[in-house]
């Protein structure tokens, strides 16, 4: 009762004085350094408890979210024209992600196991009979034949590979098999993998946009920088597909495309390892259709030859010449090395997946050093990675 009444008496005296009473204030929960600090480490360990808890799906969910910045044009457009029916909406763009990407893989896969495993059993029989040994021995070839016919001085070079070349196809051909049998074992973890990136990514069609905004509304970030830093995001996720991935995948079809219309066995498999060569600075996926080429003239197949090095030039360069200005328009110039390693490096720490978070991840890294040249250390000046 005393106490209420010199608040009274306090506020009655402001009133009389014309002085303005300023509101009361709440007292903060947070108010010393020690409930600070405690509850900063109760929060960084309730974090970590649940990463630990995610962590077995965290490549999922992430493929999820890149699936989710890739369609939501197309889940957007959808919703439009069912008048807002996010549930049915986000339905339909899921059944189009699996008719576009997981089908066609799912075969491309099971194409490319069966390649793998047939490559694997011819090189391996032929490295037995001896059919490889005198392959190598390009001596004894149609078309040295006929240019010793017109030059004798080149019939005094040894043309015979196969001691440099042939102690390494065991060992080749081993690799081959061991990763078929792994590309095999493993599609039914890539089936129950997909449908559960197509579970999470069909509610981040519906509740994606507000959970970013709830992101944003815990971030300690000016709005404005937060908002940056998601455009940004998406616009990275995009960039690293167009540039680097949907290049290489363009030019591993037309790779496998131009080997099977030669009729060279394995096409799957080398338009696979077109895929990775595509990403290699200068020379590409000449690494693979140049040797082809060479090896189908050697044999005696010179018109085979000629068309796999017209199509290389012509088709499968010419592809790469015309449609990557177009797909890198705005992108952070990249060196080309760099994207090479992160695949190399994504393949060995993610696997198949590696593929597309090797890049991904590399983009990210050159977009916060552009963040701390620009608001961190203003003074740096502007410069590709």
């Amino acid at each position: 009762m005393t106490e209420e009444r010199n608040i009274k008496q306090q506020a009655s005296g402001a009133a009389g004085s014309g002085a303005a009473v300023p509101p009361a204030q709440p007292s903060s929960g947070l108010a010393t350094p020690i409930a600070r600090y405690f509850f900063a480490a109760f929060a960084v360990f309730i974090l970590v408890v649940f990463l630990l808890l995610m962590k077995p799906f965290l490549t999922y969910i992430f493929l999820a979210f890149v699936l989710f910045v890739l369609f939501s044009p197309v889940y957007e457009f959808i919703e439009k024209r069912l008048r807002g029916w996010k549930t049915v909406s986000s339905l339909a763009t899921c059944v189009l992600i699996i008719i576009i990407i997981f089908l066609p893989f799912l075969i491309f896969t099971g194409v490319l196991a069966t390649s793998a495993y047939n490559f694997y059993q011819h090189l391996d029989e032929s490295f037995k009979n001896g059919t490889v040994q005198q392959l190598l021995n390009f001596k004894d070839s149609p078309l040295v034949i006929k240019v010793v016919k017109y030059i004798p001085s080149v019939g005094s070079y040894d043309f015979n590979a196969g001691d440099i070349v042939g102690k390494y196809l065991g060992t080749v051909s081993q690799f081959i098999y061991t990763n078929t049998r792994s590309i095999v074992t493993g599609a039914s973890s890539i089936i129950v993998g997909f449908i559960l990136i197509m579970f999470i990514t069909f509610y981040l069609f519906i509740d994606g946009r507000s959970f970013l905004e709830e992101i944003k509304q815990v971030s300690p970030l000016d709005p404005k920088y937060n908002q940056e830093i998601i455009e940004e995001l998406f616009k990275t996720i995009k960039l690293t597909f167009r540039g680097s991935l949907v290049i290489a995948l363009l030019q591993g079809m037309l790779g496998a495309t131009g080997f099977l219309l030669c009729g060279i066995d394995s096409w799957a498999l080398w338009g696979a390892v077109m895929v990775l060569a595509s990403l290699i600075p200068v020379v590409g996926t000449a690494l693979i259709w140049g040797p082809a080429a060479i090896s189908q003239a050697v044999t005696g197949h010179v018109v085979a030859a000629g068309f796999i090095a017209i199509w290389g030039v012509a088709v499968i360069g010419l592809a790469d010449n015309l449609l990557r200005p177009q797909l890198l328009k705005g992108d952070t110039n990249i060196h080309p090395l760099l994207i090479f390693f992160s695949v190399m490096g994504g393949l060995s720490y993610f696997g198949f997946l590696g593929i597309i978070l090797g890049p991904l991840m590399l983009s990210l890294l050159v977009y916060i050093l552009s963040m701390y040249k620009k608001f961190i250390n203003p003074n740096t000046r502007e410069t590709g990675v």
